[in-house]
């Protein structure tokens, strides 16, 4: 069966290599997704390995199409904004530069997974998956050790009490393990899971890195990716014991949350600071110099500065960075950025949703790979996310699987009339 459906996607073979590149290939793409999980350093190894993996997947590694042109055509805009921008600031200057070669790079990294992707999406998807769930765990894990203070990290790897680990920042760290959180859910949801007990350690290990970096927007991405991953699996599949599955699942999911909250919050330290994150508006959210107002007295200003202020400039006017990717596309790469990035935005989503509803061999990877990438896109309206590696790698892969999917209905006769799975 797997070979049928592989068929249109053969990794392309090197004349004189053979399979030992695609191996090496494979291995190294797993060694650069596992390497996510460290990187407080820089450069981290993450942009070593991609390197790396980069120069072993062009000889015949990648697809080029013209399905994923929206992808490079707006981020290629969305940057070259960046660097006309850049040209205006004065005051630093050199940090500004930086900020949007650390995008175009990131932008690099998007398209290539949408490459490979395409090339060969079931097996390069589940490389992915195997190697970001261990990656989250040992994530997770150095987070509890610097929130509880084991063996004296706490400075290190909780500096603001919540849980940090070998991420720069707690929003970073617990937005970078829901995709993992969703793949092990998901392997649950349609009993795909081979280690029951190891797969239930992790998805706990996890939670609970994203529970203790009290990251309100991760908290309403988790909530918010589950379930959406509930309602599509609900809706494509027509089998009504997968449906009861699903119910019966999100039912011991909440009463497995009204068990597990009050008992977490007995801990007094995380009772403290449960009850000052939970908050929906912080102190430093509202009154006339808080974000929100920040962020509306920015747009008259938008509107008059074609070429935007440049990287950085928002807080030197306003006093604090934007933290809303939107209005920051627009500060720091000008009007061309902005619209490119929206454009980029809605394309996403339309190429997400179109791939979900295609009846492809890879729809269950579409929806964990699409509902944690959706959730962060809306989580852009309160906080900056342009440079989170992760939402490159979600959105490069959507879009690879959009394009396989569009590649595999051409060849298997259009799109279906019915778009619910066939079982």
């Amino acid at each position: 069966m797997t070979e049928q459906i592989r068929f249109p996607y053969q990794p392309a073979r090197t004349p004189g290599i053979g399979l030992d590149l695609e191996q090496i290939r494979l291995g190294m793409l797993w060694v650069f997704i596992f390497s996510s999980w460290l990187v407080v350093i820089e450069p981290a190894p993450y942009e070593v390995f991609f390197i790396v993996t980069l120069l072993l997947f062009l000889p015949g590694g990648l697809t080029a199409t013209a399905l994923v042109a929206p992808l490079i055509a707006f981020a290629l805009l969305y940057n070259l904004g960046g660097f006309l921008s850049v040209m205006q600031v004065v005051e630093l200057a050199n940090k500004a530069f930086m900020f949007v070669l650390i995008s175009t790079y990131m932008a690099v990294t998007a398209i290539f997974f949408a490459m490979a992707v395409t090339q060969d999406p079931l097996r390069i998807v589940e490389i992915i998956r195997s190697a970001w769930v261990p990656a989250a765990v040992i994530a997770s894990i150095n987070g509890m050790i610097g929130y509880f203070d084991i063996a004296g990290m706490g400075e290190a790897w909780a500096p603001i009490g919540r849980a940090q680990g070998t991420f720069k920042d707690p929003n970073v760290l617990s937005t970078f393990l829901v995709t993992p959180a969703i793949f092990l859910m998901q392997d649950f949801m349609l009993g795909k899971v081979r280690r029951p007990f190891l797969s239930g350690v992790a998805l706990l290990i996890i939670l609970g890195g994203i529970f203790l970096a009290f990251s309100r927007g991760a908290w309403a991405v988790t909530a918010g990716s589950v379930f959406l991953l509930a309602l599509f699996t609900f809706i494509i599949t027509p089998s009504v014991r997968l449906r009861t599955r699903i119910i019966l699942m999100t039912i011991s999911g909440v009463l497995f949350l009204a068990i597990m909250i009050p008992v977490l919050l007995s801990i007094p330290s995380i009772q403290v600071m449960f009850a000052e994150r939970a908050s929906l508006v912080q102190p430093y959210d509202g009154g006339e110099t808080g974000r929100f107002a920040n962020q509306l007295r920015s747009i008259p200003l938008l509107m008059a500065s074609p070429n935007g202020f440049g990287p950085f400039q928002f807080a030197l006017i306003f006093g604090e960075d934007p933290h809303n990717v939107y209005i920051n596309a627009f500060a720091a790469y000008g009007w061309l950025g902005g619209i490119s990035y929206l454009l980029l935005i809605m394309s996403t989503i339309y190429a997400g949703l179109r791939a979900i509803f295609s009846d492809t061999p890879w729809r269950d990877h579409v929806i964990a790979f699409f509902v944690p990438l959706f959730m962060i896109i809306l989580q852009g309206l309160q906080i900056d996310t342009d440079h989170w590696r992760h939402f490159y790698l979600l959105l490069g892969v959507t879009w690879g699987l959009f394009a396989a999917s569009e590649m595999y209905l051409l060849r298997n006769g259009g799109w279906p009339e019915n778009p619910v799975r066939k079982e």
